[in-house]
């Protein structure tokens, strides 16, 4: 006989109990299966699901920091996966090695206590926060919900949009400036504001961390019991005469908590995404802080430890509340049963085939093609017989009731519209944002005298800058305003792609639920899912190259998000698919491309509009903490504001993300610093958020229908807009004349200035010969020829300086007493251009020397190696595989060194050897340290031919040098004896000068603005042999373009508002005992009065442009986002090709202490070449038969439409 029924969840019943104490047990935990074989298999299957997610994120994450190194992504891919399987091996064994990304001092520690240091200070962060979440969300909601009809619900939602909508370092910075003042009013503060420590420091770090957890708590805690409340079998609990306290235990709390753990659980992965920024901004040293730098120092054992740790804990978390759901809901462990039943994945080829028979259908049956053959249908004959009789057919009453219901709707949704007043603001500021900044955003201001008094940047809020200003003096306002439509734009496309790929893969999965396909998309999306948001686009952004610009942020965020658009399409086409209307659709054969345009899509667009809008909001949250780590679009430049002051990291582009990078130094003394910027993202957040939740309302409580709005024909409409835009903007306006200006460019005449500059008489102008001073006066020349007017000394176009440098007198000489054939001079070996003077003669055996990463102690001025103390090769000369090794051999003894050139080219390649003195005097002690000894590249086979007693080669022995340890040397005798001599003079005082001269600026509000044009006019100095590289490409070509592009300039007929500063430098030997100088404040010293008067706004530098293996001309940002967008948009005007160059980044500055030999730049610059310029850079093959009058003509037109653009507009 059957038992009584009972509710389990929102009246799922059931009249079977369990048979067994056993089985119910079992079903308590999810665990009921049909045998014990099927029970192991499934645990195994898990297990083995874990260990494929943790393999696939050590692969993630070293091709992504191989790449990030600068390694092309086939090649990364390729070393990863025998990397990866060395790293898993070794982390199973519990060898972690060691790693100084999280050393307080220069000594690297093992990676293990640094691992579990920063975890356990981590785990104990995030247990304060979420368990401070959980208690104060889920008891707001509580409240909201008994409490709702004295507003406190209103209040509750209110508070919860706002909370999700702000950023961490929002929070973090409110937060410190309110402790500030409670110190500055109560004498101390409440909280430490910074630091580590299980006291009071931890509050703030868990309070912010928390701060977000508690809103989403609140929020669905409130919605969950609100809607359990109102469920049927709740009303029947009450009315058998349950006490309230009964009803809420019994049946609402347990029917909603699945929900509230689920977003408890999510919570985790949104704290974890928010560590970083919190670590980071309180000085807290755990996993999120200690992966900042290990990612930035390209530390791959750390970093995967760190990830896999997090994973790990996600993971782990995911687990449990599985875990709990089967025990809470039992409707949980029948769909899992039934999935496991049920769901058998059809093959790989089945499923290829259908594919192509959907695709082929949907393009020979497209829906669009059909109507634009078709003709309009006549309307019905009775159809129009009613109408000439006023009839008006029961769809005209529908409408009209739908047309009341969805204004009725509309106007009591707050939500909405306060999103859409924001939303429309926004895109106002966005499209305006130009116009309506009081001040330009590009115009930095300095030392400035007011009322007798000095004052430097930044500059307090005050009648001219409302906003104050940044540290460079640009207007705050200016740039807020002016950098809307940057990152909303980029926010925008992000949200796009995220919102194409997870529709289409979620259509496909949802369609082909518990297929194998269906597994692999949903694999991939738990994969991402398992690797914190934040560093993960971090991670991928650098990996892309951060100089790319906008490319790579794109590829980043779009990365990341797109799991949760498609796991929300899956689970909506799931739902829709048993639907009638969808079964009949199935059952009249239409195939499923037309079938899910047709029926499952129409049905989910209110839904994707408010996950759009959602998604704009989460975007712009992970670009602000993306940027207050330092890692926005460009990548940007460090600026040096004063002596041993931390670099100003900064973007020349307008930009949120980028205005917080330095909140954490300048927020407490220079609030407005960061504040306004912080501001902006947090109303663009709320701003969406409101509008997503307003959508979300509206569908629930009206239903809408956006496909009048939203279809194809709007969307090529759009389309055709923004094509007709852009091409307006480039054939119309100032530009269009630019265009024809710049066209006049003649590369004949640029091709002839090169020729005369690498003619064999003029020794390639080589440092010291009388070819060097007959280039510089053919440039003056030049220079006055078109109108150019003198900036150097005396009214000259001259600016002298003095060099030295080392000028070898003899042939090196290497012989090798093996009885083989003797070494060629510049085929098997050549002196090796070391930063010391190279000089001296050495006979002795050839000692082969490996070493690992060696430990450095001491400063800079005084720099020790324990590992090397007590080594003596006085009597051998060192043989070492690469440029690293030699570094480390100038602490030890030797007679000479011999370093096997990886690159067979720079045995060819001519360099000015450096005079600098290797033997120095430690001051105080009168001691005197280091040795003179000769240095030769030799070739792999002349090294070979060293080795060929030991039964390697160099490429095995560069290999095994990779697998030793830290402080690990190898040194190992060989037979031959070798004798080294290298004979040379030092030469001081060798005159040269920087060839400069002018063309002035005609506005009187910008003529004290200045753009330099700069490229390098010298060659390296003689050769002992004769043979003289004549620099046709490196750099006669950047010259002859340069001054073409001056002639241009003067003769179209343009007249600059800006000032143009063109510079044809030398750049060879020492200038004070220093590399020389190339800043514009050298040049701008030339002409008396320039250095006071001129603010150089950019810096323009033209490198070998008329030769190379690439075929584009690639363009170097070094920091100037703005500067490399104008030179790309310039080259796609004119028709040239162009690329960006893969530039690194040292963001190791942004997390730790600078380092002082560390500058920044005076001004923003971009240096334009052709790819693969420096295949024959330096060699006799660089002759002016390689260059290309093409490629001049690309460079040449591109530079100066760039001049024309950047001389006369003040936005760019």
């Amino acid at each position: 006989m059957l038992g009584k029924p009972v509710i389990l969840a929102r009246g799922w019943q059931s009249n079977s109990p369990p048979n067994t104490m056993r089985q119910k047990i079992l079903s308590k935990t999810g665990l009921l299966l049909d045998t014990r074989a099927e029970r192991l298999f499934l645990l195994l299957a898990r297990l083995a699901r874990v260990g494929l997610l943790l393999l696939a994120i050590i692969f993630i994450t070293v091709t992504g920091l191989a790449m990030a190194r600068g390694t092309p992504p086939i090649e990364a891919i390729r070393e990863a996966t025998p990397h990866t399987w060395e790293l898993a091996t070794h982390i199973l064994r519990g060898d972690f090695g060691e790693t100084r990304a999280g050393s307080i001092t220069l000594a690297p520690v093992p990676v293990a206590d640094v691992a579990r240091d920063a975890l356990l200070k981590s785990v104990g962060l995030l247990a304060a926060a979420l368990l401070t979440a959980g208690v104060v969300g889920i008891a707001l909601g509580w409240l909201a919900v008994w409490r709702r009809q004295r507003g406190w619900s209103l209040m509750v939602m209110l508070g919860a949009l706002i909370g999700v909508s702000s950023p961490s370092f929002f929070i973090a910075m409110l937060l410190q400036l309110l402790m500030i003042r409670w110190a500055q009013w109560q004498g101390t503060p409440l909280f430490p504001v910074a630091g580590f420590g299980w006291d009071r420091h931890i509050v703030l770090p868990a309070l912010v961390l928390a701060a977000r957890p508690i809103a989403q708590l609140s929020r669905v805690t409130y919605l969950a019991l609100l809607d359990t409340l109102r469920q049927d079998y709740v009303q029947v609990a009450r009315s058998k005469g349950l006490s309230e306290r009964q009803v809420f235990w019994r049946h609402v709390w347990r029917n909603a908590a699945i929900p509230i753990l689920t977003t408890w659980g999510v919570s985790l992965r949104y704290a974890l995404a928010s560590l970083p920024v919190v670590e980071f901004f309180f000085g807290w040293p755990g996993v999120g802080f200690t992966l900042l730098k290990s990612i930035a120092r390209y530390d791959d054992t750390l970093t995967v430890v760190l990830l896999l740790a997090l994973s790990l804990l996600i993971l782990a978390v995911n687990g449990t509340l599985d875990l709990l759901y089967r025990w809470i809901d039992p409707r949980v462990r029948e769909q899992a049963r039934q999935q496991r039943k049920t769901t058998r994945g059809a093959g790989w080829g089945d499923g290829l085939r259908d594919l192509l028979a959907d695709l082929r259908d949907l393009i020979l049956n497209n829906t669009l093609f059909d109507r634009l053959r078709s003709r309009d249908a006549t309307p019905h004959r009775i159809s129009t017989i009613l109408a000439a009789r006023g009839h008006k057919p029961a769809t005209d009453t529908y409408a009209a009731a739908r047309r009341r219901a969805w204004i009725r709707g509309t106007l009591r949704n707050v939500p909405l519209l306060l999103g859409v007043v924001l939303v429309l603001g926004l895109g106002y500021v966005a499209l305006f944002g130009a116009s309506l900044a009081p001040h330009s955003p590009y115009t930095t201001r300095g030392l400035t005298f007011e009322n007798g008094e000095m004052r430097v940047p930044p500059f307090p809020p005050d009648d001219e800058f409302p906003w104050g200003t940044d540290a460079l003096g640009r207007d705050m306002m200016s740039l807020v305003v002016a950098g809307a439509r940057q990152t909303l734009t980029l926010a925008l496309l992000v949200v796009l792609i995220r919102m194409v790929v997870g529709v289409v893969l979620g259509l496909f999965a949802g369609w082909r639920a518990g297929s194998r396909s269906d597994a692999l998309i949903v694999g991939l999306a738990d994969l991402l899912a398992a690797m914190p948001s934040l560093l993960l686009a971090m991670l991928a952004i650098l990996a892309v190259g951060i100089r790319q610009g906008m490319l790579a942020f794109i590829v980043g965020l779009s990365l990341v998000g797109w799991g949760e658009i498609m796991q929300q399409v899956r689970a909506h086409v799931i739902r829709l698919k048993p639907q009638p209307f969808v079964e009949s659709a199935v059952a009249a054969g239409l195939r499923v491309p037309r079938l899910v345009l047709n029926h499952i899509v129409p049905n989910i667009v209110p839904m994707l509009i408010s996950i759009a809008a959602l998604e704009m909001g989460a975007v712009l949250m992970l670009l602000g903490e993306l940027g207050f780590i330092g890692i926005f679009i460009g990548g940007g430049a460090f600026a040096e504001l004063d002596i041993a002051a931390p670099l100003y990291h900064y973007s020349d582009v307008p930009e949120w993300g980028a205005l917080l990078a330095n909140v954490r130094l300048y927020a407490r003394a220079y609030p407005w610093m960061a504040l306004y910027p912080a501001l902006a993202i947090f109303v663009a957040i709320l701003a969406f958020n409101l509008l997503g939740e307003g959508v979300r309302r509206l569908i629930e409580e009206v239903g809408v229908s956006f496909s009048r709005v939203l279809n194809r024909y709007t969307l090529a409409l759009a389309i055709v807009v923004v094509l007709t835009i852009n091409w307006v903007q480039a054939n119309t306006g100032a530009v269009a004349f630019y265009k024809r200006q710049a066209a006049t460019f003649d590369a004949s005449r640029a091709f002839t200035h090169a020729d005369r500059l690498a003619a064999p008489e003029w020794q390639g102008r080589a440092l010291g010969s009388e070819g060097l001073d007959a280039a510089a006066a053919y440039i003056a020349e030049q220079f006055a020829r078109v109108g150019v007017q003198p900036a150097g000394e005396d009214l000259t176009f001259f600016q002298p300086r003095k060099r030295a440098y080392e000028q070898l007198t003899a042939i090196p000489t290497l012989t090798i007493e093996d009885g083989g054939a003797p070494p060629r001079y510049r085929r098997d070996y050549a002196e090796y251009p070391d930063r010391f003077r190279n000089l001296g003669e050495a006979h002795g055996r050839v000692r082969l020397l490996l070493m690992g990463e060696l430990t450095a102690q001491g400063t800079f001025f005084r720099q020790r190696i324990p590992a090397l103390e007590n080594l003596d090769f006085s009597d051998d000369i060192l043989l070492v595989v690469n440029q690293r090794d030699l570094e480390y051999a100038r602490f030890i003894p030797r007679a000479g060194v011999l370093v096997v050139a990886e690159d067979e080219t720079d045995l060819q390649r001519r360099a000015t050897l450096s005079p600098r003195d290797p033997v120095v005097e430690l001051f105080g002690t009168g001691r005197r340290v280091g040795q003179d000894a000769p240095v030769l590249w030799i070739s792999e086979a002349l090294a070979n031919r060293l080795l060929a007693e030991t039964g390697f080669t160099v490429d095995e022995y560069r290999r095994a040098e990779t697998t030793l340890g830290l402080d690990e040397i190898v040194a190992r005798d060989l037979q031959p004896t070798v004798h080294i001599r290298v004979e040379g003079e030092i030469r001081e005082d060798v005159p040269v000068a920087h060839v400069v001269g002018y063309i002035p600026g005609t506005s009187d509000d910008l003529d004290n603005q200045m753009l330099l044009v700069m490229a390098k006019y010298d060659g390296p100095a003689l050769a002992p042999d004769g043979e003289i590289v004549p620099g046709a490409n490196d750099n006669a070509s950047a010259v002859a373009v340069m001054l073409e592009a001056a002639r241009v300039l003067q003769e179209s007929g343009y007249q600059p508002y800006k000032t143009i500063l063109f510079v044809a430098y030398s750049n060879e030997g020492l200038e004070g005992g220093q590399v020389p100088p190339i800043e514009p404040s050298q040049f701008l010293k030339a002409k008396y009065g320039f250095d006071g008067t001129f603010q150089p706004e950019a810096v323009f530098h033209i490198g070998p442009v008329g030769d190379g293996t690439g075929n584009a001309l690639e363009i170097s940002a070094g920091g100037s986002e703005r500067l490399a967008r104008l030179v790309e948009r310039a080259a796609d005007l004119m028709n040239a090709p162009s690329a960006r160059a893969r530039e690194d980044v040292d963001l190791s500055i942004v997390f730790e202490e600078r380092d002082f030999r560390v500058g920044g730049q005076e001004a923003p610059t971009v240096a334009l070449a052709w790819q693969g310029w420096d295949a024959t850079a330096r060699t006799p093959a660089d002759t002016i038969e390689r260059l290309d009058v093409e490629r001049l003509r690309h460079a040449g037109r591109t530079l100066a439409l760039t001049l024309m653009i950047a001389g006369r507009e003040t936005t760019y």
